[in-house]
């Protein structure tokens, strides 16, 4: 009889074998299921026509957890004797796994599991791709997008913003819209918000022409402390002190809570997020309290247009026994059926090309063609190639803060910083 079994993610992270929950011949598969409604019965729903065209096998999964608790016990678990044989990988992770051999090459397997990669992006695919071994399929990506408020720019008598615009055009808007609507003497409606979060922003420095590694990812000086990034640095961080345009929030910890109510209660014109945000805010504008668009990244006049790609997949770890089943299962979990099912719950863009457009072109709102629009434009982050980039991107949020809260001249900063990751990534001795 096929089961699939819970399993304790402590038990899972250190290899308990049977002891775990884990039968002989059973497949153990990692992974972040998420906490929304119907998450669990999704995925049951997913894995039933794999486990129909496998009688009697049993397969064991860890329970839902969080980001960074699937993070910390799915690396423990694949330093260990006893991995997972298939498990969600996101693109950050990439390095730490993949380099260092951990990862099976599936490039032996597809063909035999007919399995097609043509039929994934190829720039979510190139994630996962060492040389002519490919280490993992793409599942799901999203692409960091602006989202605006209708109702706000409609009430301004302001067209909405098109993808081609630039930051001339977002200041422009966001100074518009920035208001004290009580008449009290404080602003209470503000045009955007400063996301401290290396994810939101980097993007931001990209559509300006700068970058905050060159381009073999081995150091940052040249690169950080150019012109083109300074000046970027100097534009974001603006938008809370010279540009009076963002709202300050003093505890950066709250700071995405914070500008996620802003936006949900309409005193935030504009807020940076990705495809993740799509569940409250479909919410939102299912029950008439929000009317929502989507946008580019503005990027700076005479730059070509850019954005970050985020990318998740699956993978199967090189002590894998059963091979052949699990990469049958990590293809099953990123084909169109399962991919088009995902997206219908709102927290992701299928990775399978003809999915995403059949997802976009079922989207009423016209929210999924804006992404696939953005996503044209788009380059994974610097996370699927350097191996440290944690660590990269915590200095890099640090530099952020000295120049947005602490008012640390950017120029000295960026150089500051860009020393220090040159010794992080090797560059120097």
């Amino acid at each position: 009889m096929r089961r699939v079994v819970g399993l304790c993610l402590a038990c899972w992270a250190c290899g308990g074998g049977e002891d775990a929950g884990r039968g002989a011949g059973a497949l153990v598969l990692a992974d972040r299921i998420g906490s929304g409604p119907g998450a669990v019965e999704l995925q049951e729903r997913l894995l039933a026509p794999y486990l129909a065209r496998h009688p009697g096998l049993e397969l064991v999964r860890p329970p839902i957890a969080a980001r960074d608790e699937y993070h910390r016990a799915l690396l423990a678990a694949l330093a260990g004797d006893a991995p997972p044989d298939v498990f969600l990988l996101d693109d950050e992770d990439v390095p730490r796994v993949v380099d260092p051999g951990v990862a099976l090459d599936l490039v032996p397997y597809l063909a035999k599991s007919g399995v097609d990669p043509a039929r994934y992006d190829p720039t979510l695919l190139a994630v996962f791709r060492r040389g002519a071994g490919l280490y993992g399929l793409p599942r799901a990506f999203t692409p960091v997008m602006v989202a605006y408020n209708k109702d706000l720019l409609d009430r301004a008598a302001i067209p909405y913003p098109e993808d081609d615009w630039t930051w001339d055009d977002f200041l422009r808007v966001a100074k518009q819209v920035t208001r004290d609507t009580d008449g009290d003497g404080s602003i209470d409606q503000w045009g955007t918000a400063s996301d401290g979060r290396v994810a939101l922003w980097l993007p931001w420095i990209w559509a300006g022409g700068g970058d905050v590694l060159c381009a073999d990812g081995r150091r940052a000086s040249g690169c950080l402390d150019s012109r083109a990034t300074i000046q970027a640095l100097r534009w974001y961080a603006g938008w809370t002190t010279s540009g009076g345009i963002a709202p300050r929030i003093r505890d950066a910890r709250d700071a995405p809570g914070a500008i996620a109510r802003l936006f949900a209660s309409g005193r935030l014109a504009f807020m940076t997020t990705g495809h993740w945000a799509i569940p409250d805010l479909r919410a939102g504008a299912a029950a008439g309290r929000l009317h929502v668009g989507f946008v580019a990244i503005p990027h700076r006049a005479g730059v070509a247009p850019a954005t970050v790609l985020y990318v998740s997949g699956y993978a199967v770890p090189a002590l894998t026994l059963r091979r052949k089943a699990a990469v049958e299962l990590a293809a099953d979990l990123t084909d169109s059926s399962a991919s088009v099912a995902r997206a219908e719950a709102g927290t992701e863009l299928p990775a399978v090309v003809a999915a995403a457009r059949a997802v976009a072109e079922a989207d009423t709102l016209g929210w999924d063609a804006a992404f696939l629009r953005a996503a044209a434009h788009g380059r994974p982050s610097w996370g699927g190639r350097v191996g440290p980039w944690r660590d990269v991107a915590e200095r890099l949020a640090e530099l952020m803060d000295r120049i947005a809260t602490r008012g640390v001249d950017a120029a000295r900063a960026a150089g500051a910083t860009a020393r220090e990751l040159d010794r992080l990534l090797g560059a120097t001795r």
